[in-house]
């Protein structure tokens, strides 16, 4: 199964490339959507030394051109975003014989200040979270793209 893990509108170059590196290390392609920083800009090279030349990237300028790709590919797409609607990662990982139907795994990633596009969540398979123990109510994107990268590995790989 091919998986993908998608930065829709990141802020932060650094981030970026940061989720690179860790794709890279667990064998998941990258998607940069929207206004995410290119492979080439020079932080996100700084941050994911030289993963960026490793990997599969694809890039999507718009949300339409993404969800046309997503639809005729048939691929399984998973927005990682709290909402009132949104089930814990424990829970989406339980539907394994879903997921493992899937031809391909596509994890988005939203930005770091205003979360996924609306649009995106309506359209994704599953809207996830990751249970948090302490106070803050969210990880950082890269640590967040980590865990889930790492999580669903465990059930796919």
């Amino acid at each position: 199964m091919k998986k993908w893990i998608v930065c829709e509108n990141l802020r932060s170059a650094y981030n970026v490339g940061n989720i690179m590196r860790t794709a890279d290390g667990l064998g998941w392609g990258v998607i940069l959507l929207g206004y995410t920083a290119p492979k080439d800009h020079k932080k996100v090279t700084k941050t994911a030394l030289g993963a960026e030349e490793n990997i599969e990237i694809m890039n999507f300028t718009t949300l339409e051109e993404f969800y046309a790709w997503i639809k005729d590919n048939n691929i399984l797409l998973v927005s990682a975003e709290k909402t009132d609607k949104s089930i814990s990662l424990i829970q989406v990982l339980t539907e394994k014989s879903r997921l493992m139907e899937a031809p391909s795994l596509a994890v988005l990633m939203g930005n770091e200040i205003t979360g996924v596009e609306e649009e995106t969540l309506t359209k994704s398979d599953y809207v996830t979270h990751i249970d948090m123990i302490g106070t803050k109510e969210s990880f950082n994107v890269g640590q967040a793209a980590a865990i889930l990268m790492w999580e669903f590995n465990k059930i796919l790989s």
